[in-house]
């Protein structure tokens, strides 16, 4: 896994889109990649897998389009198995007068085998946090500064996390400030793609792209 870095982020700030997100979708990729892997081959991988509950919601879709489906039928069986006992045996506890419906959902939840903590997810925190603490390192160093201003910029997730991380008033200000530009810039491109297509010009453009960076500024991802 190639991980974080400053010039990793530097990197992602030449792409369309949040830079940390950017950053941290290829890192959960290499991620997913070794687990399924590892998972196969190593019991130890499976049990602890098994004794989370497996993956959220979302990075089991994204493992669902990685992994072959052999890989997966390996790897679900066991938390299939663990469902069905784990569902049998809450049944028995209704059967046997245990008033289960007056329980929190989320307790019910766990005892259906739901995910506990989803191994992504855990490593998916550190490595925002470092991701952030790289771009704070750019965006503070005048030639860096120059082209985090020319880039999409933050999701509101990320631009949240590092204008509290910053620890500086000075650099928090100048983070939103570049915020409000750079939000202007994309709803200026959304704009122009809007009158393109009434005009009926199919010309490829820096707006084509700006609906999806819309979405992920807003939506994180």
């Amino acid at each position: 896994m190639s991980g974080t870095s400053v010039e990793v982020v530097a990197a992602a700030l030449r792409r369309r889109g949040c830079p940390i997100c950017n950053v941290v979708r290829g890192m959960v990729f290499d991620e997913l990649s070794r687990l399924q892997r590892q998972a196969v081959v190593d019991p130890a991988t499976r049990a602890d897998m098994v004794a989370r509950g497996g993956f959220c919601a979302a990075h089991l879709r994204d493992l669902e389009h990685l992994a072959s489906p052999l890989t997966m039928a390996t790897l679900l069986a066991p938390l299939l198995e663990r469902v069905a006992e784990s569902a049998g045996a809450v049944a028995a506890e209704i059967a046997g007068g245990v008033d289960l419906l007056r329980r929190h959902p989320g307790e019910i939840a766990d005892q259906l085998g739901a995910p506990r903590a989803c191994p992504v997810c855990e490593r998916v925190v550190v490595w925002e946090d470092a991701a952030v603490a790289d771009l704070l390192a750019i965006a503070s160093d005048p030639s860096g500064g120059v082209a985090y201003r020319g880039s999409d910029g933050l999701c509101l997730t990320h631009l949240t996390n590092a204008v509290r991380a910053c620890g500086d008033p000075v650099l928090a200000q100048h983070l939103l400030e570049v915020a409000a530009e750079q939000t202007r810039r994309l709803a200026s491109q959304l704009a122009a793609l809007v009158r393109k297509r009434g005009e009926r010009d199919r010309r490829p453009g820096a707006e084509d792209a700006a609906p999806r960076v819309a979405a992920q500024k807003l939506g994180g991802g």
